[in-house]
């Protein structure tokens, strides 16, 4: 033989409110800066002698999480177009101009090197050239491993990067 036995459930009016819990010791405020998440930074760079050919840029880089760096080559149709580094550019002469990027956990740089004298070379070269600096969390690389991370727009597509969300570099 089963029984089934039926309780009902009480509920009545809520009791007074307890006695305030003992005070915790307050934490330090951090300071406020950047988000990290899907971030893009934009920097106007001048390659010069003065700067031995590079520029450089506090920025500190989770252990798991990486950088893509890529370089505004040109503009069609109102329409930029990045080029990822390191990019090489084979000019008259034999010249061979290579722009590259560099970083660890708190700082980045580009740079450009050549197989000629830099000072000689024209300034388009050399002056107001714009980088994008892409972060990349560790596990977005995981998640995302089939995608094209040469192509600008593919990558901040995946990001959910728009034109509003670039951070401009001083």
């Amino acid at each position: 033989m089963v029984a089934i036995m039926v309780l009902p459930a009480c509920e009545g009016p809520a009791g007074p409110e307890g006695p305030p819990g003992v005070a915790g010791i307050d934490g330090e405020d951090g300071e406020i800066g950047l988000s990290l998440l899907n971030l893009v930074v934009e920097a106007e760079v001048d390659f010069t002698e003065e700067f031995n050919y590079s520029a450089g840029f506090d920025f500190e880089i989770g252990e798991s999480d990486n950088l893509l760096v890529f370089m505004l080559w040109n503009v069609v149709e109102d329409k930029p177009l990045w080029r990822p580094l390191p990019n090489t550019v084979f000019l008259e002469d034999g010249i061979i101009l290579n722009y590259n990027y560099q970083y660890t956990a708190d700082f980045f740089s580009v740079f450009m090197t050549g197989n000629t004298d830099l000072t000689e070379i024209s300034d388009d070269w050399t002056l107001n050239h714009y980088f994008r600096v892409v972060y990349l969390p560790g596990n977005f690389l995981q998640s995302n491993a089939k995608i094209d991370l040469n192509d600008y727009e593919v990558v901040t597509n995946a990001l959910g990067i728009t034109e509003a969300d670039v951070v401009k570099l001083d």
